[in-house]
């Protein structure tokens, strides 16, 4: 007997890998509440600004988590998104390339003095 699927969630909300950056000595966590591209936006910002990639870390837990809105569709989704906003340390409402070099150099100073 053949019977259709149920679509539950027919949405493209994804949820996305944070994405980590190395601003001196700390770790930083950058993830959206969407499918990703915010935060890979962010991250180049971050780069752009002096901030390094960071690849994958096996034991080191980062020291900050940054969630950036982005609009979400479905209610699932916005589950997901009040999860991650609710373990972050900083949400931005989008991506803000200004921010990002603040951020970084505000960083800088910290890990310099």
């Amino acid at each position: 007997m053949k019977r259709s699927l149920q679509v539950v969630d027919d949405s493209d909300d994804t949820p996305s890998a944070p994405l980590l950056v190395s601003l001196g000595h700390e770790l930083v966590s950058v993830v959206d509440t969407g499918s990703g591209v915010a935060s890979a936006r962010f991250v180049d910002a971050l780069v752009d600004a002096g901030a390094q990639r960071c690849i994958a870390v096996s034991d080191e837990r980062p020291s900050l988590r940054i969630v950036i809105r982005t609009a979400r569709r479905s209610t699932e989704a916005r589950l997901r998104a009040d999860a991650l906003e609710a373990g972050a340390d900083l949400v931005l409402g989008s991506v803000r390339p200004a921010f990002a070099r603040r951020f970084v150099s505000a960083c800088a100073s910290w890990a310099n003095s």
